[in-house]
């Protein structure tokens, strides 16, 4: 009776240790817990707000000087470089940035040729030069996160100057104006620092055209003539927002 309540004794031990080997055993092949989700991708980088910046570039224009009496025409196409600076403001719906901003620029651009004939073709000269420009244009664009692609359009303003020589006499007619037009361009700025970017753009203005009275100098009468400007202009600018 002794040794059958033993044998049944180390039987339940047994079985209860192969049962908890068992649990052990499938605990270690339980699947490891999913990873948690990822978290929901970073909101899109911000262009909104108010900004400033500065910016420089060459200009390349096409003065055309026509004298109506004798049917003459010459292209005096000023060319130099310009600097300045920029301030605006954007607002931004999803990946769309529109906004508004103003330039002032200090513009370098003149060129002279000869109008005589030979053999002294500099005995008579003609001369353009564009010395500052400016603009008011609305600007919109797409933001591919750091990169923004936009296009811009709207008022220019430029002080030109031209001028005729008479070097046979040493007689010189001058005419200074403002010239108003328009402004079209487009560009792509990139975001390097969170409040920092760098843009490249391009933009045509186009003046129109104005009529020059008739001066005289001494001697030497200048007829009236008519002036034709349009510019070309490539620029790279450095820009903080705020």
């Amino acid at each position: 009776m002794i040794t059958r309540f033993r044998l049944t004794f180390a039987a339940l031990f047994i079985g209860s240790a192969i049962l908890g080997a068992g649990a052990a055993a499938a605990a270690d092949l339980r699947l490891p817990a999913a990873p948690p989700a990822q978290a929901a991708s970073a909101a899109l980088l911000s262009w909104a707000g108010p900004y400033f910046g500065v910016q420089a570039g060459y200009v390349s224009g096409r003065s055309e000087i026509s004298l109506p009496a004798t049917g003459e025409f010459h292209f005096v196409d000023p060319k130099g470089a310009i600097v300045g600076a920029t301030a605006g403001f954007s607002a931004q719906w999803g990946r769309i940035v529109a906004g508004l901003e103003g330039d002032v620029n200090f513009v370098d651009a003149r060129t002279t040729i000869d109008t005589g004939f030979a053999p002294t073709p500099a005995v008579t000269q003609l001369q353009s030069a564009v010395n500052w420009n400016s603009h008011l244009r609305g600007r919109i664009g797409y933001a591919f996160d750091r990169t923004l692609l936009f296009a811009a359009g709207g008022l220019a303003v430029a002080g030109v100057e031209s001028k005729a020589f008479d070097n046979g006499i040493g007689a010189v007619a001058s005419w200074s104006d403002t010239r108003i037009g328009w402004s079209i361009g487009a560009g792509g700025e990139f975001r390097f620092a969170p409040q920092a970017s760098v843009r490249l753009e391009y933009l045509y203005d186009n003046y129109g055209s104005k009529t020059l009275a008739a001066q005289t100098v001494g001697a030497t009468t200048f007829g009236a003539r008519e002036s034709r400007l349009d510019t070309h202009t490539v620029r790279a600018g450095v820009y903080w927002r705020f």
